[in-house]
């Protein structure tokens, strides 16, 4: 059940770069630039005052506050997690953080030296249309300078579920154990607790070697509150552990960070920096999420209708019947499917590189087994709503991107409703029927408050 997010590839197609001609950030919170979309905007705080104040959540290395501040005012386009960051734009010992819709707003995240260089990047939870005042500045004495913030989407690199335990697991991109778990309470869980040895394999099965490569991976045990008084980030006591010989040994002192280590075939856990360099540096972001989003249905296997021309998927893969490239589309949700928090997000994978329809339905077609349809199953049915076509790259896409209406707001949905989802993509290769189009698996979805 693997599904590849390719982010590199959703950023270049849905990111919309807006820099205003005066793009540098007002030195007083109280008249913020107001900035929106995704992209990077220039800042310049060299001869900028320090206009806010210390506050606990950004206690790094005994310093609270931010010096030489530039404020932002940026509009979300989307709801989801995002990235702020000056990894590799600025020279000067960055420090960011971002507050709730005003000077006053609580401070939702907070971040320093979380990259190389000095420099910095966070993730926070945002809604689509709402403010966030953007706090760039120094580390207290070091001073200001010119250099530019981006501000895009913070997408998994893989998405996949273990069978064990029917748990939703998410691969992220490098960088800090605190940005990490920031991240993965925006996707509705937490960094990974590991409760036993097959779910220890399982996870080093999928991702200790990440495209050719060994790599460090963060999960969710961790000291930061007491030494050596050890907490999984979900609150789980600790019961299972594998660490390594002689570990953990807060080596460097403030080492209160496990990562399942790249150096070792078995992958025993490292306590490490909440941002560590050299060897070590940037550990990918294991995110375990309780039960997938959704109730996937309505599959290619031969379990329910039989597909068009005996093209079934393999029996538990969970995707739709198969396409002239031997594979099953297939589609999972990540988020939450709240009203009046709507981060969910359809990710569709395993597809040609080629147009996707991802669209609702109000019931399933043929009691949840689907209707041959083309070279696959027909799964949503009733009233139908087209939210909206993408382009698949590397065969993935995802519905919403930046810009996109969210999920409730295009659907029209109400609480309580359920709704099917799925994809309708081109597949151009005559070798099943004369249609040149296939279709995921369905995916069933509740909508809470």
């Amino acid at each position: 059940m693997h599904i590849r997010t390719l982010v590199a590839a959703l950023l270049v197609t849905t990111i919309v770069s807006v820099q205003p001609a005066f793009a540098q950030g007002s030195d007083s919170c109280a008249t913020a630039q107001a900035i929106a979309g995704t992209g990077s905007f220039a800042f310049d705080s060299s001869t900028a005052t320090t206009d806010g104040t210390p506050d606990a959540a950004c206690n790094f290395f005994g310093q609270t506050n931010i010096e030489n501040d530039v404020w932002f005012a940026w509009t979300a386009p989307s709801g989801g997690p995002f990235m702020v960051s000056t990894c590799g734009a600025t020279s000067i010992d960055s420090k960011i953080a971002v507050l709730d819709g005003s000077c006053a707003g609580a401070v939702l995240a907070c971040n320093d030296d979380a990259c190389a260089s000095l420099q910095t990047s966070l993730v926070f939870a945002a809604s689509a249309g709402s403010v966030y005042i953007v706090r760039i500045g120094s580390f207290p004495g070091s001073g200001g300078g010119p250099g530019s913030v981006s501000i895009t989407p913070d997408l998994p690199l893989d998405t996949r579920v273990n069978p064990a335990n029917g748990h939703t697991y998410h691969l992220l991109r490098g960088g800090s154990w605190t940005t990490a778990e920031a991240t993965a309470v925006s996707l509705g869980g937490h960094l990974a607790t590991i409760d036993d040895q097959a779910e220890h394999d399982w996870v080093l099965a999928q991702w200790h070697n990440w495209q050719g490569q060994d790599v460090d991976l963060w999960i969710g045990l961790n000291d930061a509150a007491f030494e050596g008084a050890f907490l999984w980030a979900d609150g789980t006591p600790v019961g299972y552990t594998n660490w390594d010989q002689n570990e953990p040994n807060n080596g460097a002192g403030g080492e209160d960070y496990t990562a399942m280590r790249k150096n070792n075939p078995a992958a025993f856990w490292n306590d490490l920096a909440n941002a560590p360099t050299g060897y070590h540096a940037n550990p990918l972001g294991v995110v375990e999420v309780s039960g997938s989003v959704g109730q996937p249905l309505c599959f290619g296997d031969g379990s329910g209708t039989a597909c068009p021309c005996g093209n079934n998927s393999a029996v538990g893969a969970e995707v739709g019947c198969l396409n002239s490239f031997g594979q099953g589309g297939k589609l999972v949700a990540t988020g939450a499917s709240s009203i009046s928090n709507d981060t969910l997000a359809l990710q569709g994978s395993q597809m040609p590189n080629s147009s996707a329809l991802y669209f609702q339905g109000t019931s399933t077609s043929g009691g949840g087994a689907g209707i041959a349809f083309g070279d696959g199953l027909r799964c949503a049915g009733g009233n139908v709503i087209r939210l909206g076509t993408k382009s698949n790259t590397g065969g993935a896409s995802q519905y919403p991107v930046a810009g996109d209406p969210d999920i409730s707001v295009r659907g029209l949905c109400t609480v309580g409703a359920v709704r099917t989802y799925q994809v309708w993509y081109r597949n151009a290769a005559v070798f099943c029927t004369a249609s040149t189009f296939n279709l995921t698996n369905g995916l069933s979805v509740t909508w809470n408050p």
